[in-house]
């Protein structure tokens, strides 16, 4: 597993020369996820600590801090139906200037990115669940990487058991 943070690492996508030296973890508080797709979005550092915080109903975050300081966020929340990416992104300050994908079910930037999540079923009828990912460390500025991370973090979260 460190083979995959020192790729992460090595490509430059950290804005960082320095090396990782914690393991990424295989998965975001539950939601399986390939390490090498969160590595792209993590700053070196020695430390990695990741915690589940359910702030309120409907919201569900994953932190993942490095060296004790905020780096990553991703979350699943449930919107009222009708509610849209947009409305989800005024509460994400990291996509700020995004647009939104030909689809309209995803906006992002390097450094946040808010989807639609299209459940089969789910415990909360008249409801919509997006999913949230927003970058807080510096130098860590990356749209191809955010897409695929919001992308694989959204399907892995349809796959689960609050989507079915």
């Amino acid at each position: 597993m460190l083979a995959l943070a020192a790729v992460g690492a090595l490509t430059g996508c950290s804005g960082s020369d320095k090396e990782k030296k914690y393991d990424v973890p295989e998965s975001l508080c539950g939601t399986p996820l390939d390490p090498s797709i969160i590595a792209e979005l993590l700053p070196s550092g020695k430390s990695i600590n990741v915690q589940e915080k359910n702030p309120v109903p409907g919201l569900k975050r994953c932190q993942v801090n490095i060296d004790k300081k905020l780096a990553f966020r991703v979350s699943q929340e449930w919107w009222e139906e009708g509610d849209t990416v947009v409305d989800v992104a005024k509460g994400v300050p990291q996509v700020k200037s995004a647009e939104l994908t030909d689809d309209s079910d995803s906006l992002l930037t390097g450094t946040g990115g808010v989807q639609r999540a299209h459940c089969a079923d789910s415990e909360r009828p008249g409801h919509i669940l997006f999913t949230t990912a927003q970058v807080y460390a510096d130098g860590v500025d990356d749209s191809a990487a955010m897409r695929e991370l919001i992308t694989e973090y959204t399907r892995a979260v349809e796959e689960s058991a609050v989507c079915r």
